[in-house]
């Protein structure tokens, strides 16, 4: 979201490409019907453009490992990695149109497709990930022009995955915005506007070209990253120096079910994956809080720097951006009610805060605890 490779060998790639298209093609014909196997029994399609070692890939194998055995094996995931069936953009209409079941949506590319939930993207609204997911889970169940893009595209959410807050990784010290200023640095998203305000060149790369890049020279740092997500880049021990910028939670993805095709199994197996989706929460926190140890520990034992900007740059930050009132303007534009996500999303972040504790895993590392 502990398994699987990050990278496949030229040959075997053009072999899960011509596994995947041939896939595809019976999928178009099957997924969305509705309809069992001969025997009663379902094979869920899953798309993901996570590889198979992230903590979101171990949360949603753990998922599927409890729906399997809740249903006596009449429902199993087979997985499909790394964009390997269909791209990470593609992954809404692929679950409407039968190419994929089910799908793994990152915000960041659900902006054509589920634009109400690129809400949760927004910089500077809470730096607990826990907080974030049960927004985003809340939302589809309490405001109806969320819920709408969703219903509009034949996907039901399952559950959120986390992705931590952001963290800006550096090859050399920066302590405030006067060292970031002038700097290249990976970023993407609203993450980016950030990065601009503070003086920096936001750069866009895929997260598999960061090593590289650092290693060349092309960039100085990168972000649009959280302290779980380094291991799985080869980051976390060829990172020096890590900076929270103070963005707090700045994406995540979320599981998503062709809608028809759930409604079409048997009561038993609908109950089945709510009720273990009613967990996914936990399980991804559990996956990110793993990684995300695993980091701290690589970072440590490299010599890695922590350091915080100061909180009066992130007030300036915040205010510079001026990301939620930007991000309301944008799509009433376009016709949603987007205050009223805005305002729920905020409402229940405050709601959430009072009753969660929950410290992201840079936080942890910070504070010199394991993570």
């Amino acid at each position: 979201m502990k398994a699987f490779g990050s990278h496949t060998p030229n040959r075997s790639r053009r072999r899960l490409q011509a596994a995947a298209a041939g896939a595809a093609l019976a999928l178009t014909a099957t997924a969305c019907s509705g309809a069992a196997g001969a025997d009663g029994t379902y094979v869920l399609h899953y798309t993901t453009y996570s590889n198979s070692t992230s903590d979101q890939s171990r949360a949603i194998q753990r998922w599927a490992e409890e729906v399997e055995e809740a249903t006596d094996g009449g429902v199993t995931v087979r997985f499909h990695y790394s964009q390997s069936l269909v791209g990470a953009d593609e992954s809404v209409q692929a679950t409407l149109d039968g190419r994929a079941d089910m799908a793994q949506v990152g915000s960041i590319y659900a902006a054509s497709d589920l634009s109400m939930f690129t809400v949760i993207e927004l910089p500077f609204e809470t730096k607990n990930p826990e907080v974030q997911m049960t927004a985003i889970e809340r939302l589809y169940e309490e405001n109806e022009v969320y819920r709408e893009d969703f219903d509009r595209q034949g996907v039901r959410l399952l559950f959120p995955l986390p992705l931590g807050i952001a963290a800006v990784g550096l090859q050399q010290e920066a302590r405030d915005l006067d060292d970031l200023r002038g700097r290249s640095v990976r970023a993407g998203g609203l993450t980016s506007e950030v990065m601009l305000a503070a003086g920096a060149n936001p750069v866009a790369m895929t997260a598999n070209d960061i090593y590289e890049s650092m290693s060349r020279g092309v960039v100085d740092g990168y972000t649009s990253l959280a302290i779980a997500n380094l291991p799985t880049f080869g980051l976390s021990t060829t990172t020096p120096y890590v900076l929270d910028p103070g963005i707090g939670a700045y994406s995540s993805s979320i599981v998503v079910v062709n809608e028809e095709l759930f409604q079409g199994m048997p009561q038993e197996y609908r109950d089945a994956l709510t009720e273990v989706s009613a967990r996914g929460i936990s399980f991804g926190l559990e996956e990110m809080d793993a990684l995300g140890e695993t980091s701290c520990t690589e970072l440590r034992e490299s010599g890695a720097e922590f350091a915080s900007l100061p909180e009066d740059q992130v007030s300036e930050l915040r205010e510079e951006v001026d990301a939620a009132e930007s991000w309301v303007a944008r799509y009433e534009e376009r016709g949603y009610d987007a205050r009223s996500v805005l305002d729920d999303y905020r409402r229940i972040i405050a709601e959430e805060s009072e009753s969660s504790d929950y410290a992201d895993p840079l936080v942890a590392c910070m504070g010199g605890g394991d993570a």
